[in-house]
């Protein structure tokens, strides 16, 4: 399994190189545009396990082929201001879309779906059982500020869906706040 998403990751982040060959007319004509952006950010979250919020750290890969649409790729950890090692990790990708900009402002919605791990405290019954993986799915949006030529500020929201957690899932939510460099 872990295969897969290391090949997968492998490839989507060589589509640049591909998407490169096009000539000039088909890769920016039409008003399109192609983009490609790497950023970090200071997430804090509900984990919808303890009552407390939790901060982390968040990375992610942004990659737009037009003027509107793309693709994110997204990790993150929430590990700080737990309680008995609660710790969720994340990894994700889908798909992104831009909204009509205003002056700097660039706003952005998004759909995405991965893996998500958690730690937690022992159960009674089960001691060794102390931590899980599961599929989950995301939607968010948010704001993209641009601070210079390449240099973007972000604000971001998410709000995941882990279903198969009994027994009725969990539903983490919460905001990043961070910066981008945009290679083109």
């Amino acid at each position: 399994m872990t295969k897969k998403w290391l090949f997968f990751l492998g490839v989507l982040m060589l589509t640049p190189l591909m998407t490169s060959a096009q000539v000039a007319p088909a890769q920016n004509g039409g008003g399109g545009k192609f983009s490609m952006a790497f950023g970090a950010g200071f997430s804090g979250f509900n984990t919808d396990y303890v009552p407390e919020r939790m901060y982390g750290v968040t990375a992610y890969y942004d990659i737009d082929y037009a003027r509107w649409i793309g693709v994110e790729v997204e990790g993150r950890t929430i590990q700080w201001n737990g309680f008995k090692n609660v710790r969720e990790d994340t990894i994700a990708a889908g798909g992104r879309v831009r909204l009509p900009h205003y002056k700097r402002f660039i706003p952005y919605a998004k759909f995405l779906g991965g893996i998500g791990s958690i730690d937690f405290p022992a159960f009674p019954n089960f001691p060794n059982y102390t931590h899980d993986t599961f599929a989950f799915y995301d939607v968010g949006g948010g704001l993209d500020y641009k601070l210079a030529q390449h240099v973007y500020l972000r604000g971001d929201y998410e709000y995941e869906w882990w279903p198969r957690w009994a027994p009725n899932g969990l539903t983490p939510n919460g905001f990043t706040i961070g910066a981008n460099y945009r290679f083109f």
